[in-house]
């Protein structure tokens, strides 16, 4: 158990499982290019989802993943068992906001970890929910009714879209329970779900149709708040030290 503990607590590991976990990163974008039958629905489901239905399949062209998450779990523990180890002797000692903010660090490293575990595992993805303008469209096993009520396009002279929106309303059976205005990266939020408008046209009879994604990501906001501690973190620890906080 010492030598496992050493193991994990140590700096080395730490080194070279970073390695690990960028050489597989790398094999990844190789790999994904290769096998787009297998990868290109990844992002349209959770990973454990995707896992369940092709993580399995395909072990060769998978392995990259494999590692790559293998050495993600591997740095966590690292960071945990490195930070229980030092945390110990700084509180024995002298303990300033110097020795502490590396393992700020890797509390919010595990913090971001441990998110994206949870959103890998109870998030949801509901994509290619289209709706005609004046229409409505199931979103997915949620029991929501989603209606278009009205879609708007600029378009610039070169014929691309300048900005467009979708005026959406949320149904629970024949009851209003969200209605807003939807644009690119301007998602509608309810109950946890975030629906986000992905694509637009015209149907064959020339009425404007828009087409949305249902996403549900539980761990986003515990993401986004360890990213700004590890940052903030970051940045106090470049100022130079002062002698007595050495």
């Amino acid at each position: 158990m010492k030598a496992l503990w050493r193991f994990l607590a140590s700096l080395k590991t730490c080194a070279w499982t970073g390695l690990a976990f960028c050489l597989a990163g790398a094999a990844g974008s190789v790999v994904m290019g290769r096998y787009p039958e297998l990868f290109s629905d990844m992002d349209a489901q959770v990973l454990a989802g995707w896992f369940a239905q092709k993580g399995w399949i395909a072990p060769w062209p998978t392995l990259w993943l494999y590692g790559l998450l293998l050495a993600t779990g591997l740095m966590a523990a690292n960071a945990a068992c490195c930070t229980a180890e030092r945390l110990v002797q700084i509180f024995r000692g002298k303990a300033t906001l110097r020795r502490l903010l590396p393992h700020v660090m890797h509390l919010a490293f595990l913090g971001v970890v441990l998110s994206h575990l949870v959103s890998s595992v109870y998030g949801d993805r509901i994509p290619g929910v289209a709706v005609p303008q004046g229409g409505f469209a199931p979103v997915g096993s949620t029991g929501w009714i989603l209606s278009l009520d009205r879609f708007d396009a600029a378009m610039a002279p070169e014929g691309y879209p300048k900005d467009f929106a979708a005026t959406v309303t949320l149904f629970r059976g024949t009851t209003p329970v969200a209605r807003g205005i939807v644009r690119a990266n301007e998602p509608l939020f309810h109950e946890g779900y975030g629906i986000y408008i992905k694509n637009f046209g015209a149907t064959p009879w020339g009425a404007p149709f828009a087409v949305f994604d249902a996403n549900r990501d539980p761990g986003a906001a515990p993401i986004l708040v360890s990213s700004v501690l590890f940052t903030v973190a970051n940045l106090i620890y470049l100022f130079p030290a002062r002698r007595e906080d050495a």
